[in-house]
Order: C-alpha cells, then structure tokens, then sequence
C-alpha cells in the first residue's frame, strides 16, 4: 500500500483535484478498486488516508471501541436495575422493569427492548426508540 506516493500533498488541496486525479490518488492510496463516483466520497477517503500516513493510525483499543460502538450496550449500562419505564401507546399504558439480564414485561424476561416493542406494536422496531431510553 501507499508505496512512493507524495505525502506531502496539501490537504487543502484535495478538493479542487479533478475526479480522475481523485480516483487515481485513492487507487494509489489504497490498492483497490471502487465502483464509488461521488466526489466527495474520494476526497473523504483520500485527506483520511493521508493524514493516517503522515501522523498513524489508531491504537487497537481505539479502532475497538470505534467498531462496536453501535453494538447494543450490555442492559445495567444504560439502565440500571429496577428502573421502571412506562410507554403510552395507542391509549394503552405499559410498564416494564430493568432486570440483571434482561426486561421484565408483563410477567415475563425479555432479552431485549425490541423485543418488548415487537410484543407491543407487532413489529419490528427499535426499542431503544420505542422508549426513549
């Protein structure tokens, strides 16, 4: 990757390059291909990258934590246990508990609040959404 190519290109630069410059810097940067024919995309891509050659990359723990930060937290994360929540929907009131390991929704554990939402509405639905948690 990224053999004999000019570090020094001033980012500023980048965006007023042509997209044919663009695409070959990005082939360069990047040893790969792409099917992407936005401009922005490219000068995205290419000011990252050269900015990750000039001064590193991201440590390990970085790069983790950035990955799974979409993942659903752990539930005693976001909500501590016994926290009650209460959902008006369609004239209905529900409540449901914070367990250790999961929710407890009319008499029964669910591992998840979407799963209490799907039970709710009868769709599939973020429950994190469903209830403003």
């Amino acid at each position: 990757m990224a053999r004999n190519i000019n570090l020094d290109i001033p980012l500023e630069d980048i965006p007023q390059l042509d997209f044919d410059e663009l695409y070959k810097l990005y082939i360069e940067l990047f040893s790969l291909p792409t099917k992407a024919t936005r401009k922005s995309f490219f000068i995205w891509r290419v000011t990252n990258r050269l900015q990750e050659l000039r001064f590193g990359g991201l440590d390990s723990v970085t790069k983790h934590l950035l990955e799974t930060m979409d993942d659903e937290p752990d539930n005693a994360t976001y909500l501590p246990v016994g926290t009650e929540l209460i959902k008006r929907f369609k004239g209905e009131v529900y409540r449901l508990r914070v367990l250790k390991d999961g929710f407890e929704f009319d008499g029964q554990v669910y591992k998840s609040l979407s799963a209490i939402a799907l039970e709710i509405t009868g769709r599939k639905i973020s429950g994190k959404e469903f209830f403003g948690v």
